[in-house]
């Protein structure tokens, strides 16, 4: 089996409306014509299992709903360096965090380069396979700060973010 280069892995939980942001934004890089060395994949709920699909990448691009101070809709983009990740053991290789991803990504030889554009969700305590409309109309940023990351230049949408993001938490997508 051949590895592609590239992976853009879409996580988070389809069902709980914003959670599942990555999944709606993998799901339409999939319809797109990308570069050959490029995999997308959609990770849903996955635990530890998810780093199987870093080994032999140079680079991995995760896209998922994450937690900040900003205001809902904003795109942020990070990298585990820009976190302060304290590793502690979990009880379940099932419960398994991005953030513990992260860490262990780091562990890979050689260990691909790393980025997360994550998106602050409006809702995620719905039942319902639909976006919140704040998140939905930023796919089209998202997806561009994801082929931005694979160097397709393509034209960004992106707003000015008006978020006074923490180191911990991302910076605006720019």
């Amino acid at each position: 089996m051949t590895t592609k280069n590239i992976l853009v892995l879409g996580v988070g939980n389809f069902l709980l409306s914003d959670e599942g942001v990555g999944i709606h934004v993998a799901q339409q890089l999939q319809t797109q014509s990308l570069p050959s060395d490029v995999e997308v994949i959609d990770g849903g709920t996955g635990g530890f299992e998810l780093i199987s699909y870093f080994s032999g990448r140079k680079k991995v691009i995760i896209i998922d709903a994450v937690d900040g101070d900003c205001e809902p809709g904003t795109v942020l983009r990070f990298t585990p360096e820009d976190l302060n990740i304290a590793w502690r053991p979990s009880l379940s290789a099932h419960q398994t965090s991005v953030e513990e991803l992260l860490h262990f990504s780091k562990e890979l030889s050689p260990p691909p380069e790393v980025v997360v554009i994550g998106v602050i969700p409006k809702e995620t305590r719905r039942l319902s396979t639909s976006l919140s409309k704040t998140v939905k109309k930023q796919i089209p940023n998202i997806v561009a700060a994801v082929l931005k990351e694979i160097s397709i230049l393509a034209p960004s949408p992106l707003d000015e973010a008006a978020c006074l993001a923490k180191p911990s938490e991302g910076f605006p997508v720019a």
